[in-house]
């Protein structure tokens, strides 16, 4: 994940058009170095006092990868309207915020807004506390015809009725930084990664791919997922409902 300055859980200021209630606010935070049970009581003491209404957060744990350690704060669904509001507690919050709340945390880490891509999404609403994250930067220009990959991808892992779970999201106000996250579901745990665990044969999506669109789009579709890639990172993160609103 890319680190930025930022201000925990402000409200972004943005001029952009509505996209109805699938805008989702991250945050990542990192406790400093030996504060890791002392951040998560202070957040529990903030979540109480806070976030126990509409104005709910969902919390993961970063558990693999660069960004081991850190925590995932999920403010949303939303839309940019919602963003417009001001919330009575406000002011209380970001004292809280930044009193007990702040101190505990190295001084970078991410503030970004994604759209939750329901069309690139498959089996998006399956539940799991263990989650394989990727985090990809699309070079300029060349976003449209990556998200058609993804979009196929969603086509074809229904006509072969694929059991996995995937959700994906689009960064908001990217620039020259396309960045698409997507979010694999494990609800077996782990062990769904293991090639023959869904016992589903090893060309079953490329057959399907080629049988709809052809053997030259396949061919495309192969450089495209290389070249228009700038970078790639995946890790695994676990749900925290100890942490989230309930």
């Amino acid at each position: 994940m890319k680190k930025l300055l930022c201000l925990l859980l402000c409200a972004a200021t943005i001029t952009a058009f509505g996209q109805g209630n699938t805008l989702y606010k991250i945050n990542v935070v990192k406790p400093k170095a030996g504060m890791k049970s002392a951040f998560e009581d202070s957040w529990k003491m903030h979540l109480n006092k806070f976030h126990t209404g509409t104005d709910k957060r969902m919390v993961y744990e970063v558990i693999s990868g660069s960004e081991s350690g850190s925590y995932v704060l999920v403010e949303g669904p939303e839309s940019y309207a919602d963003m417009d509001k001001t919330l009575a507690t406000a002011k209380e919050h970001t004292l809280d915020l930044e009193k007990n709340f702040t101190p505990k945390l190295e001084v970078t880490g991410t503030n970004s807004i994604y759209r939750w891509a329901d069309t690139l999404s498959y089996h998006g609403n399956v539940k799991a506390d263990l989650l394989l994250i990727g985090i990809t930067v699309i070079k300029d220009g060349k976003a449209p015809e990556f998200l058609t990959e993804l979009r196929r991808n969603a086509l074809i892992n229904e006509k072969i009725k694929s059991p996995v779970s995937v959700n994906i999201w689009v960064r908001q106000q990217a620039g020259s930084s396309p960045t698409i996250v997507s979010r694999r579901n494990l609800k077996d745990g782990y062990k769904e990664l293991d090639t023959d665990y869904f016992k589903m044969g090893p060309d079953d999506f490329k057959n399907a791919y080629i049988a709809d669109y052809g053997q030259e789009a396949w061919d495309k579709r192969l450089k495209i997922l290389v070249d228009d890639v700038v970078s790639r990172e995946q890790f695994f993160e676990k749900m925290r409902p100890d942490l989230s609103s309930k």
